[in-house]
């Protein structure tokens, strides 16, 4: 399960020509951006979409949820360059998609009524439906992050 996991995340990686410390120079002067950073820690941040249309997220400083998110790590290379590794996380709402129906049917299977075949056939089909919803918004993200660091 746990292969299947990684495999569904979405992963990339961008080589900044410069060092940490110009990449986050660049970062904090520069004020018009199309998303929202984040830092974590010295080396790690994370990245908000300000607009996701699967969370319905039209803000750019939601309160209660995060819309379309990503994470970044920073390596300093050696040939003064620094690589950028961004991924995502398995998000929640993909675990509710998938176990809610799954108890639903089993239940209604426990209780001996009849379950719909429509519904077991449908179950992996919502779930790869919002799986791919929320992957086209993560990748729009990174190509944001990812236009934006490489903007002179």
């Amino acid at each position: 399960m746990e292969e299947f996991i990684e495999k569904a995340l979405l992963k990339e990686s961008i080589e900044f020509n410069g060092s940490v410390t110009e990449l986050k120079e660049k970062i904090r002067i520069a004020t018009e951006r199309k998303f929202k950073l984040e830092w974590i820690s010295e080396n790690e941040f994370t990245i908000l979409s300000k607009i996701s249309l699967g969370t319905f997220i039209f803000i750019s400083n939601p309160k209660y949820f995060e819309g379309i998110k990503g994470f970044g790590k920073l390596t300093e290379l050696k040939n003064g360059k620094t690589q950028i590794d961004l991924k995502t996380k398995l998000r929640v709402e993909l675990y509710f998609i998938g176990i809610i129906p799954t108890l639903t049917i089993l239940i209604t299977f426990l209780s001996g009524k009849e379950v719909p075949p429509s519904s077991i056939f449908l179950l992996p089909f919502i779930l790869f439906w919002f799986w791919f919803i929320y992957r086209i918004q993560e990748k729009i993200l990174f190509r944001k992050f990812r236009n934006y660091i490489k903007a002179e």
